[in-house]
């Protein structure tokens, strides 16, 4: 593992994109914490307070195919869920991949890939909240001193989440997606309980049941309907 720290850096994916375009190796990593123009998923933009959260990017070279990110996502989500279950309970994956510790997010993953001759570059970033505790306008949003009441070591947390990551990866390698699917599922956030969702300007209560092999969210809705979702299709009102 190649490990690169910065001060100030504007977007740990962007670096990893540029290193990944001159041919850097799987796991070479980028990392700060205090990251000024982080993205989020969709075109959102991660503000976080300068030194007091992680911001942390790395590379894998693969020979997936697109339609096997689903499951990429998912062992990701599954990973980082597992290490922060290692500081508290109530630890859940929010579809499509964001992780909440009792009831607030408190980290999110940004996947990106490009490819060169028959390889698959996917540089993913992760967001993690750490020892900020005020969140602005951001009424949803958390970290691990927040939810834990504890102050925490950046670097402890960046070497033992990359720890679990690498130790995990031959899930990937193994393409153990049914495992890696049927974790997923288990960590869904409010899966089981009637939720309220929005969906263009117009809610309405429905009943998490699983996420499916294409990554599509299936809902039971009051009339006993299954409706199934894609990313970004619908938002949980909680």
């Amino acid at each position: 593992m190649e490990i690169h720290q910065y001060d100030s850096i504007p977007s740990t994916n962007t670096v990893i994109l540029e290193m990944s375009k001159k041919d850097a190796k799987s796991w070479t990593v980028v990392w700060t914490s205090n990251q000024t123009e982080g993205k989020g998923y969709a075109g959102n933009v991660w503000r976080t307070e300068k030194d007091k959260n992680l911001a942390v990017s790395f590379l894998i070279n693969s020979d997936l195919n697109y339609e096997k990110l689903v499951h990429f996502n998912q062992w990701i989500c599954n990973c980082i869920c597992e290490f922060l279950e290692n500081y508290s309970d109530e630890v859940c994956v929010k579809w499509p991949n964001d992780i909440i510790i009792k009831n607030k997010k408190v980290c999110g993953v940004l996947i990106e890939t490009h490819k060169s001759e028959n390889q698959l570059n996917i540089i993913t970033g992760i967001g993690l909240n750490v020892n900020q505790t005020y969140f602005e306008n951001l009424n949803k949003a958390g970290s691990l001193a927040s939810q834990t009441d504890q102050i925490y070591d950046i670097e402890e947390i960046l070497s033992g989440l990359l720890t679990k990551l690498e130790s995990s990866y031959y899930l990937i390698q193994n393409k153990e997606w049914n495992l890696i699917m049927k974790t997923y599922n288990s960590k869904l956030f409010r899966k089981d309980k009637v939720s309220v969702f929005k969906k263009e300007n117009e809610l309405f209560n429905g009943i998490i049941q699983f996420v499916d092999e294409s990554g599509f969210l299936h809902v039971k809705l009051e009339n006993e309907e299954i409706k199934l979702f894609k990313n970004k299709e619908l938002e949980m009102m909680y």
